[in-house]
Parts: structure tokens; C-alpha cells; sequence
């Protein structure tokens, strides 16, 4: 889990590392990049190139007051033009304390070049979100290559593999993972569950969708984008498919258009811009957490098996993940949601470990009809039927504590009728000379004839 650091001093030190020339990629910045993350980003990305003497790949110290003081910016302005810049694959941050003294390193990463950038397809759609799809498609048909297509030809092309003998190499090392390019927005992968995909995909009939990368950086970036759930993305992958050669390929400019109808048109939700969708994250990190808001943070990311381990030092076995992850499948809950869940489940059942499948579904049945977002809406419900289960406990002691009051002593029910009298009646009504109505007698007669026949028992 990450570590926050709060605030940067003036006096913390900082360096930059960086191995290709920042000044060659202007025009990007300038047209790609700026309408999406400020002009106070930009020049702190520029400014932070111009460290990079000779040909060094590691600039000297500096401390934090040089960048306040040549771009003007405090430590607030700073920390949000940094986190847009890293936010969008430009940037990475790390940082070590030194005895109570802070040294970041900055490594700069290359910005997209034109085609990179209109090939991605969540940063293509937030540019023409951002300025219009007018200015859009003129900045795309100026600097868009000609492209050559080769699909009518047969690939005679040798791989690696082909010319060199692979057999010495640990498998291992070859396994990549799935978002591990130097380039592009910085995405979590652990937002969207592709497994589900999957699944609802090959329901569909649909496969070798997800075998590509690019499609699922795409389909990943889509999902940041518009919030689209795994089987909402299936459904509008149904509908963004091309035929070619026989085979179904995505088509992604169909996607994006399908998901902007659904989500912004149907749905009616405001057209995402990273203004919007950043600025409050930022403010948020700036924010000093309480223990509790660091708690619901760490139980929204974090996945079950880490989140038992650490929390009630469990070891899920291989039997007891393929339950939860059956529970998981059927309800589709937050990752908060699913921890608190487990938490609770393990407490209420007094089981060393996690309980029977049917025993948590049983909860979890409940817990789906409520419509909890995440780990804090789980501990407000979890809180809520505490105190429901308090005051049940409480009138329970006492009832009992009156019938021991009242013990060898038949307490007969107060008539419905008189009940409705008592609440009802004025202070005429209950004086001795109250008229008695024939309604009163029978009431009356009723209760007798109860008491009678408990005495007779």
C-alpha cells in the first residue's frame, strides 16, 4: 500500500532523472496535453527537463523552493500539477526520508506522440470531451499519419522465437504483465475486473477479444473513463464488433461511441473531462486523513486474501477462496463492500476461519438488496443493525424484568377496542359517571370470559 506524504517543504531536495529530450515533443504537449492538464502541469513537466545537463540521465540536487520560485506555484499547486502528470503516464514519483529531510526523484516519462495518443483510447475521448470534437478532428486530420493496411496480405515476418532458440530461458522472465508500457495514462488495473468480462463475453460467444493488449488498455481506460461496469462493457463490445476474415474485431472509435450514448445520452451522466475527474482526488489527498478514512481507503483497495491476513491474520486456503470468490461471482461486490462482508460473516458465526459457503450467502443475500457502494456504506449498515439488535436486546430485559414483577399474576391483554377508547378519549370520558355504551360491555364481557378460562386451566 502506498504511503502519503502530506505536503512537500521548500526544503526537501529533489532530482530528476530523465533519458530523452523533453523539448522534442512541444507540440504534443502544447496540443495535446495542455487543455487536459493545465498550463501550471506543462511547464512543470518543461521545467523539470531543463535539469537534464550534458548527457547525464540524473540531474544534481535541487530543493523544492527552485521550483516553487520559477513557476510561482506553492506546495498546493505543486502537488496537483504533479499528480496530473503522473496521472497521465508523463511522470513518476519516489521518495525516501533521509533522517526527517525528504528526497523525491523525478523520473520524466515521453509524452505520446500524435498518432500514440489518438490510437488511446480513453485519451483521445478526453481530449474531444475537452475541446470539442470540431477543434478535435482538426488536430487529428493535421498531424494523423497516412497509414498503410496490410490486412489483404500474408505475414511472412520472423519472430524471435523462430530464429532463436528459446529453450535455456526461464519461462518466468517471459511473462509480461498486462499494463506494463513505458507510455500512457497511469491506470490501476485492479478498477475493472476483467475475469468477469471474460465470463459475460463468452456467454456472448465472443472470443479472443481480450488476447490483445492494446484492446485491454483501451477497454481498461474506457472503464476509468465512464465508470462501466464489466457487463455493461460486454454488452457494448456486442455492439462495437467489425467481421473481418471471418473473425469478430473490436472496433474501439464504435466503442467509445456506444459508450458515450449510453452513459451520457441515456443515462445522462455530465461528459467526463479530467478537470472533473481529477481535481477532487487531488484535493482529497491533500486532505489529512483520519485513522478511520485511512481504514476505509486501505479496505476499498485491498483484495480479500491481503485484507483477512493483515486484519485477522487468516491464511485462505485454496477451498476458502474458491467459496468467496463463488460469493463474489453471484453478488458483484465493491471490494469494501466484499471485505467488511467476510469480517462480519467470521464475527457473527464464531469461526475460527472463514464460515460455509451457505452461511455467508445467507448474509450476503441481505447485504444486495441494500445497494452498498463501498467499505464505509458496509460499516454504517453493519453499525445500523448493531443498534437495531441493542434495542431488541434492551425491550427483551425489559419485558422480562415486568413478568417477574408481575410473576403468578395473569396479565390479560388489553382489549383492542378499549385500547383505541384509552387513546382516543377525552378527560370527560374518564371520569367515574362515564357512561358506559354497550360496546364497553361486551369488551368487558369478552375479557372476563378470557380470564375465566385461564383459571380454569
Amino acid at each position: 500500500m502506498k504511503i502519503m506524504v502530506n505536503s512537500i517543504s521548500p526544503k526537501d531536495f529533489y532530482c530528476v532523472y530523465n533519458d530523452f529530450n523533453v523539448a522534442s515533443k512541444s507540440q504534443e504537449l502544447n496540443l495535446l496535453y495542455l487543455p487536459l492538464i493545465g498550463s501550471d502541469a506543462v511547464k512543470l513537466y518543461q521545467f523539470l527537463g531543463t535539469k537534464i545537463l550534458g548527457d547525464r540521465n540524473l540531474s544534481k540536487n535541487f530543493l523544492h523552493y527552485d521550483i516553487f520560485d520559477n513557476l510561482s506555484l506553492d506546495s498546493r499547486k505543486f502537488t496537483s500539477s504533479r499528480k496530473k502528470l503522473e496521472a497521465l503516464g508523463l511522470l513518476s514519483t519516489y521518495y525516501i526520508d533521509n533522517d526527517g529531510v525528504g528526497q523525491y526523484v523525478y523520473k520524466l516519462k515521453d509524452a505520446l506522440t500524435f498518432n500514440e495518443f489518438f490510437e488511446n483510447a480513453m485519451l483521445s475521448q478526453l481530449l474531444e470531451n475537452t475541446i470539442g470534437s470540431s477543434q478535435y478532428t482538426e488536430i487529428k486530420e493535421t498531424f494523423s499519419n497516412n497509414k498503410v493496411s496490410f490486412n489483404s496480405f500474408q505475414d511472412l515476418t520472423a519472430t524471435f522465437s523462430d530464429v532463436y532458440n528459446l529453450e535455456n530461458v526461464n519461462n518466468n522472465y517471459l511473462n509480461t504483465q498486462v499494463f506494463d508500457s513505458e507510455k500512457g495514462a497511469n491506470l490501476d488495473e485492479y478498477y475493472f475486473d476483467f475475469s468477469k468480462l471474460s465470463y459475460f463475453l463468452a456467454n456472448s460467444y465472443i472470443v479472443d477479444i481480450l488476447d490483445n493488449k492494446k484492446t485491454k488498455e483501451d477497454i481498461l481506460g474506457l472503464a476509468h473513463l465512464y465508470k462501466v461496469t464489466p457487463q455493461d462493457m460486454a454488452k457494448a463490445i456486442e455492439n462495437s464488433l467489425d467481421v473481418e476474415n471471418g473473425g469478430s474485431v473490436l472496433n474501439i472509435n464504435k466503442l467509445k461511441d456506444y459508450l458515450v450514448q449510453l452513459f451520457v445520452n441515456v443515462r445522462k451522466q455530465n461528459i467526463p473531462t479530467l478537470d472533473k475527474m481529477i481535481t477532487r482526488k487531488i484535493e482529497e489527498d491533500s486532505v489529512e486523513l483520519t485513522e478511520q478514512d485511512k481504514f476505509i481507503k486501505a479496505t476499498d483497495n485491498t483484495n480479500y486474501i491481503d485484507y483477512l491476513n493483515k486484519k485477522m491474520n487468516l491464511i485462505i486456503s485454496t477451498v476458502d477462496a474458491e467459496a468467496i470468490n463463488k460469493l463474489q461471482k453471484k453478488y458483484n461486490f465493491p471490494t469494501g463492500v466484499l471485505n467488511i462482508l467476510l469480517e462480519y460473516s467470521i464475527k457473527m458465526s464464531n469461526s475460527p476461519g472463514i464460515p460455509n459457503f451457505n452461511y455467508m450467502d445467507k448474509i450476503a443475500s441481505t447485504w444486495s438488496s441494500k445497494k452498498l457502494l463501498g467499505a464505509k456504506d458496509a460499516i454504517e449498515y453493519v453499525k445500523e443493525r448493531q443498534t437495531i439488535s441493542n434495542n431488541r436486546k434492551n425491550n427483551s430485559k425489559q419485558v422480562k424484568s415486568t413478568n417477574s414483577k408481575n410473576k403468578g399474576m395473569y396479565m390479560a391483554p388489553f382489549p383492542e377496542y378499549l385500547q383505541k377508547r384509552k387513546d382516543t378519549s377525552s378527560i370527560e370520558n374518564t371520569t367515574k359517571n362515564r357512561t358506559v355504551t354497550k360496546e364497553d360491555e361486551e369488551a368487558f364481557s369478552e375479557m372476563l370470559k378470557e380470564l375465566n378460562s385461564k383459571r380454569d386451566i
